[in-house]
């Protein structure tokens, strides 16, 4: 169990900004109505504890619109438990890295109740660069009816990128760093970056390599962190299709940005994901980060 102490060392700036944008979802079974619904993580320091309510103004909000009070109980569950996870994250390993303030509220008639969200991954090198997702479980007592209401509310937690970790990421197929970025571009320039995939599996692997947002199904307003927006056209970066990595290894993937000289592609932020997928195991993802030039 965490040490749940107080004392909370401050979250960064993507931190606060992706959780506040999180506000906007929100989950909704019958009567029963949680925001957010749904809300991402940035740059998690393992060992560092957060109190996502102190440091961004986040909280859960569990809704009554009826006309007697309602009792819900709160707990949260990694997503084969309980719940579903976006592509390219892993399951937090363990659902006690994260827990609330409280196990149950009461909801006054047309009112509202607040539970607070703490989050500490355990303090270890080998937890940077990673993509995860914890469920928080919203459950009523039956209703008179007999029928009991619940609601589910994801988070996505990227843990800190590191380009060179004290030790191997975790997960059977890993990255570092998990965040390839590309600053200060001059659009018309030709930019080159790597990341490195490593296999934990005892057998070689083929890793397939795809942009994900070039999948219809998927919406990017899931992914992207605040501030930035999908990257126009994911042909500006070239990446191999496949990478093979051997056996308890590594192997390096390159990534090349070229983005046109165009007036309108200076003082951009931009954003895409590169999903990585071998047929077997949990799914990862690289997040390539693009900030041009403001002026030609």
């Amino acid at each position: 169990m965490p040490d749940r102490k107080k004392g909370v060392t401050g979250l960064s700036c993507a931190i606060v900004l992706a959780a506040l944008l999180g506000l906007a979802g929100l989950a909704d079974a019958a009567s029963l109505k949680v925001a957010p619904g749904r809300f991402i993580i940035h740059d998690v320091k393992p060992g560092v504890e957060y109190d996502l309510y102190k440091e961004t103004g986040l909280r859960i909000t569990i809704y009554n619109d009826d006309d007697a009070s309602r009792m819900w109980r709160l707990s949260v569950h990694r997503p084969s438990e309980r719940g579903k996870w976006e592509r390219g994250y892993g399951e937090i390993p363990d659902a006690r890295w994260c827990w609330l303030d409280r196990s149950e509220v009461t909801v006054e008639p047309k009112g509202r109740a607040y539970a607070n969200v703490f989050l500490k991954i355990p303090d270890d090198p080998k937890y940077s660069n990673q993509h995860w997702v914890a469920t928080i479980g919203v459950d009523g007592k039956p209703g008179a009816g007999g029928i009991a209401l619940a609601a589910d509310i994801r988070i996505q937690i990227e843990t800190a990128s590191d380009a060179d970790p004290a030790q191997r990421p975790a997960g059977s197929l890993a990255v570092a760093p998990s965040i390839v970025a590309f600053e200060n571009v001059a659009p018309g320039s030709v930019e080159k970056a790597r990341t490195v995939l490593f296999n934990h599996e005892s057998h070689t692997r083929t890793v397939h390599v795809a942009p994900l947002f070039d999948d219809v199904n998927v919406d990017p307003a899931v992914y992207l962190t605040h501030g930035h927006e999908r990257l126009p056209d994911s042909a500006w970066l070239a990446f191999p299709g496949t990478v093979e990595i051997p056996a308890g290894g590594e192997a390096v993937m390159e990534i090349t940005l070229n983005v046109p000289n165009d007036p309108a592609h200076f003082g951009k932020k931009w954003e895409s994901v590169l999903l990585l997928e071998s047929g077997e195991g949990p799914l990862n993802m690289v997040r390539v980060r693009v900030v041009t030039k403001k002026t030609e």
